[in-house]
């Protein structure tokens, strides 16, 4: 059977994943799993509000996931302060919690740096500093956080299922999950596998999987069964995690390396670089408008490429209200080059983007002497 050829959408499942020795021994001494980040969260609510009787304040980055912060505020009287990936530090001007008051450090896209906020925490004892490492579980900066909490979205960047992990810098009381597993993880687990057959050239439905995706976020969404799947937890040890980062941050360079002299004025790489021990989320790009970005996203679908908008805003009636925060999500674009892609696919996906571009030159050239 011929393997189609498809870059982006949920990951797939396939047995050559599994590493012998594995490489993920670098996790923390002491954690949690949950089902999702966002149980996570709801997980340490519980704990720290066990005595308060009101609602804490949670500081999220302007930057974010609305999705996740609409889930989260109903728990969480949310705030924002700026944090923006085009930038290298937060504008710590813009966060004033109050004692007891969370505040969630996000490393966005896994370039961002750690000692700002170690600074911070040290003249911000009074707060609650949790960083959240979803883009990349296992920097350096994760594996040495100082702080209160640190979490992490496994299944953003493993070809997990569900999965998140929780655990405390500073040896504190981690909140427990629940005995009750979601029936998401299985209906995402079957979906994985039946993407897999449909790679692989076999005779199933792309919206058969993709129904099965949509129904797992459904069912994971409900924090009565937060607990990790089984399986999520027992293949997590096998997982080859080293070879993962390894080949996430070679494709990334690959594409900056061909991107930067294909580049013209409507985009550019959102960053060229990053600290030792940091490994970039994907390949993300900046486009010089929105409509350019929906036209070239439209054009890749068609050619099967995948890039999703990390985030968009204003989301379900959900949104930071910083402007600059707004501009970029407007223009902003994930090119997958994770660790399921090879140095060719990568530079086949830098190629159909010269493409769009070069076709609408050549459109726009036509159109303005036609007339």
């Amino acid at each position: 059977m011929e393997q189609l050829w498809e870059v982006g959408s949920e990951f797939d499942w396939s047995n050559d994943l599994i590493s012998p020795i594995g490489q993920a021994a670098n996790l923390p001494l002491h954690y949690e799993l949950f089902s999702t980040g966002c149980a996570s969260l709801f997980g340490l609510e519980k704990i720290l509000n066990r005595n308060r009787g009101k609602r804490l304040r949670l500081h999220l980055p302007c930057f974010f996931c609305m999705e996740a912060t609409k889930k989260l505020a109903k728990a969480f009287d949310i705030c924002w302060y700026q944090d923006l990936p085009s930038q290298k530090y937060p504008n710590f001007e813009t966060l004033n919690p109050s004692s007891g008051d969370l505040v969630l450090a996000v490393n966005l896209f896994g370039i961002k740096s750690r000692e700002v906020w170690q600074d911070w925490l040290k003249s911000h004892n009074d707060v609650i500093l949790v960083e959240d490492h979803s883009h990349d579980p296992f920097s350096t900066w994760a594996l040495q956080s100082q702080a209160d909490y640190a979490m992490a979205s496994l299944r953003k960047t493993l070809p997990i299922p569900d999965g998140a992990i929780i655990w405390s810098g500073k040896n504190l009381p981690l909140p427990q999950a629940s005995q009750s597993q979601s029936d998401g993880a299985y209906k995402r687990l079957s979906a994985m596998l039946l993407k897999r057959a449909y790679l692989n050239g076999g005779y199933v439905s792309k919206e058969t999987y993709r129904q099965l995706e949509i129904e797992s976020e459904d069912s994971l969404d409900d924090v009565s069964h937060d607990r990790i799947s089984a399986f999520s937890k027992n293949v997590l040890c096998s997982l080859d995690i080293k070879r993962f980062r390894e080949r996430r941050e070679a494709n990334v360079r690959h594409f900056l390396n061909l991107s930067f002299s294909e580049q013209n004025q409507n985009w550019q790489p959102l960053f060229s670089s990053w600290d030792n021990g940091s490994v970039p989320f994907n390949s993300i790009i900046l486009c010089r408008n929105r409509e350019i970005r929906d036209s070239l996203r439209k054009y890749l679908i068609g050619k099967n490429i995948f890039p999703p908008i990390h985030w968009p805003q204003p989301h379900n009636g959900m949104t930071s209200n910083d402007l600059q925060a707004i501009d970029l999500s407007n223009r902003i674009l994930t090119i997958p080059t994770d660790q399921r892609y090879s140095f060719s696919d990568v530079a086949r996906v830098v190629t159909i983007i010269e493409e769009f571009f070069i076709t609408n030159e050549i459109n726009s050239y036509a159109y303005a002497n036609s007339r």
